[in-house]
């Protein structure tokens, strides 16, 4: 049982801790305190330490205090998200030095799921993960976003969005569901 315990230990040190708060945000107490364990030399008292502590990350885990995500949960959590105005959330922004966080900011490329005209050359469609979008300018030359047709939605200035399904024409697009 003790092995077991230090193995856990030690696994949990390896996995992200999630700040709900913001970026910048201290980490968990139960955390901070698992990680203090390493420096102790007495293998009876470190292993004590990480019995304590990994019980006390264990607890606040049960009780919803502390949240660990893989990052790509967040990452796909991100990318459901992808067009609506949300506050700055450290863990849904990501950090700004790392080129997969920086580029779920500015695009999202995925597949069109379902997709009708709404009149006027005007089009919804629905993509995986079940955004919906549509065009809000009628163009010509903007492919049918039929089901099955690949699409990439970028981020445009002052808040805009631009949709291209394959290599049709970019138009402006926003996110209704």
């Amino acid at each position: 049982m003790k092995r077991y315990v230090l193995a856990a230990s030690s696994l949990l040190l390896t996995l992200p801790v999630v700040a709900t708060t913001g970026p910048g945000a201290p980490p968990a107490k139960s955390f901070v305190a698992l990680q203090a364990c390493r420096t102790i030399n007495d293998p009876a008292t470190r292993l004590a330490c990480y019995d304590r502590a990994t019980d006390a990350l264990t607890a606040a885990t049960v009780k919803g205090d502390v949240v660990v995500v893989e990052r790509t949960e967040v990452r796909k959590a991100r990318k459901g998200l992808f067009g609506f105005a949300l506050p700055r959330i450290g863990f849904l922004t990501g950090k700004p030095d790392n080129a997969e966080d920086t580029a779920d900011e500015r695009q999202l490329e995925t597949v069109v799921t379902a997709g009708r005209s709404i009149g006027y050359g005007k089009w919804r469609f629905t993509v995986e993960g079940g955004a919906i979008w549509e065009t809000v300018e009628a163009t010509v030359g903007f492919r049918d976003p039929a089901p099955g047709k690949r699409v990439l939605i970028e981020r445009g200035s002052l808040g805009g969005y631009f949709v291209t399904v394959e290599k049709g024409r970019r138009v402006q697009a926003k996110r209704v569901g």
